[in-house]
């Protein structure tokens, strides 16, 4: 059947890295032009096509079905996406469009819509349709310019559902009355007061905060607190780490199993809790009803750490274009074959791929700033290849981050992961205390004087810890154990523990017979439910009750490395007491340690305590 074609051509003062954002933010582009969301469903195992997904929606009061291939795309050059219709009054669907810069640093843009009819009747509606919708993506190309041209509003500020002003005005009472920042306070009660849906859906904390210039944690844990209020929702949203976009969203940590699949990317991968969760929100129902669907799955906007992808059929070549910036990136192929690609001043401008089932060869390949990567689809499967960027950031509110902070702690005790599933985190801080002299001081003071001591020291610590950004994961007697997302954090909130201590034992009746000893380790650990509270156990733990186990009163051991890494204002505050080695059961090579003392702490005379 002959298709219909329809063109139409742009021409926009903008050049075409600052429209490319925008035009290609196709969920958003659809929610305001179509309106009507599409359900996606995993195509069907065995099917001989590069989708992954069978979508269902209706346009112009026609229901239909497609395979919906993968978008193909060259960053800030085109983008096109092309469909098989499986029902409904057409046979294929293609719709693209190309950024071409101009000589005044604009953009002419060119629209392309091909419909392939089912029936030649249906060619004059089909057609009428096609014009209409080529107009509608004509004028939001002129909406998009007058934005980024004149500062005009922002076409996707719709659609906008109304608000629940009553319960907005209570949530925002009750947050008044808790120390947060009333500029972040205000910021988010305006959101989800007059914010567009598409900025609704999925609430990623640390990049609001970013847009709005406020602190990152600080808009995280308002966000906590607006949760208990009722204002919003809180979700975990499964994150693939290759394409980087949430495959999956449950309601609570308990849901999380130990594995993940990403249906597009076409890979399996295990859940580690500072890489492939991230906590997100949305607006309670009873505050705003916002639509929780997709408009569209795999606009290039989706994924911005992609700088090329393509399709390729069993047997077929295709030329990318390389990235024109000099640097580190990577080739990956449907199903999780990857080589590194080095963009280098003096490589060849012309290279070669072949992509097999489940490599990519050769392993490592180096090419000229804006050069031809020549990829060969050596399977008997249509897969999609791509060149993206390492290292990009996501500002993503990890499961991590959040479980590591004592205010998710205290406001959702109840919040625990699945029981006997272990989560892995990639790297975590753990901080070991020791109250020394408190055994001696229940047969001294008494069993009351001595429990009230140890339990008002812990009121130190904790300060200490939830000041430095850690939580307290529990407490062993007289000791207690913290976690942190890094060292650096963990040793800050060791040294005002130390501090925080003197002036309480100084003070608090009984407290010159006793001390403080500290000791703390970084690495991979995991993550589980024990005793009703989320925990942490492995190798790393093991050693940082070690390290601690090494320390004398008033002295806090930690790794060389660490130590050797500090900022300067940090190390100033200690002085190296001893260096020492240390061996660990299940750790081949001896622990590098430093013993270290708070600086103005001249006297050892701590270390007598028993």
């Amino acid at each position: 059947m002959r298709p219909v074609v329809v063109t139409t051509r742009v021409s926009m003062a903008s050049a075409p890295a600052g429209v490319w954002p925008l035009i290609t933010d196709t969920d958003r582009t659809n929610r305001l032009l179509l309106g009507k969301p599409a359900v996606y469903k995993p195509i069907e195992k065995g099917t001989k096509s590069s989708a992954r997904f069978v979508a269902e929606t209706s346009a112009a009061g026609f229901s239909m079905s497609y395979e919906e291939a993968p978008f193909e795309w060259t960053l800030n050059k085109s983008f096109s996406v092309y469909r098989k219709m499986r029902s409904g009054v057409l046979q294929a669907y293609t719709f693209g469009i190309t950024l071409e810069a101009t000589p005044n640093g604009g953009t002419d843009a060119t629209v392309r819509l091909e419909l392939v009819p089912r029936h030649w009747l249906l060619r004059p509606v089909i057609e009428l349709q096609a014009k209409r919708v080529v107009a509608d993506i004509a004028h939001l190309a002129d909406q998009i310019d007058a934005h980024l041209r004149d500062s005009a509003p922002s076409p996707f500020l719709k659609p906008t559902s109304p608000a629940n002003e009553e319960r907005l005005a209570y949530a925002t009472r009750e947050l008044g009355k808790r120390e947060l920042d009333p500029k972040v306070v205000a910021m988010i009660m305006e959101l989800i007061r007059s914010g567009p849906d598409a900025d609704l859906v999925r609430i990623r904390p640390f990049e609001l905060a970013e847009h709005h210039g406020l602190d990152q944690r600080e808009t995280l844990r308002t966000l906590l607190h607006a949760v208990t209020v009722g204002v919003v929702e809180l979700r975990w949203a499964l994150v693939c780490p290759s394409c980087r976009t949430a495959n999956d969203q449950v309601s609570s940590l308990s849901e999380i199993g130990d594995a993940g699949h990403c249906q597009l990317c076409d890979i399996s991968y295990g859940i580690e809790l500072d890489r492939a969760v991230e906590a997100t929100f949305r607006p309670h129902p009873s505050v705003r009803e916002v639509r929780d669907a997709m408009f569209c799955i795999g606009g290039p906007w989706r994924t911005p750490h992609v700088l090329v992808q393509a399709n390729l059929e069993p047997d077929a070549k295709r030329a990318l274009e390389a990235p024109g910036e000099i640097g580190r990136y990577r080739i990956f192929g449907r199903g999780g074959a990857v080589a590194s690609l080095e963009v280098q001043a003096d490589a060849p401008k012309d290279v070669s791929a072949t992509l097999d089932d489940d490599s990519v060869t050769p392993g490592e390949l180096h090419v000229a700033p804006g050069g031809i990567v020549n990829v060969h689809n050596a399977t008997n499967e249509p897969l999609h290849v791509k060149i993206e960027r390492l290292g990009y950031a996501t500002l993503a509110a990890t499961a991590h981050i959040v479980t590591t902070m004592s205010e998710f702690r205290r406001l959702f005790s109840k919040e625990l992961l699945k029981p006997s599933s272990p989560l892995k985190v990639g790297h975590c801080a753990i901080l070991f205390s020791d109250l020394t002299g408190s055994t001696a001081l229940y047969t001294k003071a008494g069993d009351a004087a001595a429990f009230r001591l140890v339990d008002d020291h812990f009121d130190v610590l904790r300060k200490a810890i939830d000041e430095a950004g850690g939580a307290v994961v529990k407490t062993m007697g007289d000791a207690i154990m913290a976690a942190f997302l890094e060292p650096q954090g963990c040793l800050r909130a060791a040294i005002a523990c130390l501090r925080g201590f003197e002036v309480f034992r100084k003070t608090h009746p009984n407290g010159a017979d006793t001390g403080l000893k500290l000791g703390l380790y970084a690495g991979p650990c995991y993550v589980v439910t024990a005793n009703d509270t989320i925990d942490y156990f492995g190798q790393t733990v093991n050693c940082a009750a070690r390290v601690q186990h090494l320390a004398e009163s008033g002295e806090i051991v930690l790794e060389e490395d660490v130590y050797d890494e500090l900022p300067e204002a940090d190390r100033a505050q200690l002085r190296v007491v001893e260096k020492v080695s240390a061996k660990v059961k299940g750790v081949e090579q001896p622990l590098r340690l430093v013993r270290t003392r708070l600086v103005e702490d001249r006297s050892a005379s701590q270390r007598n305590v028993a």
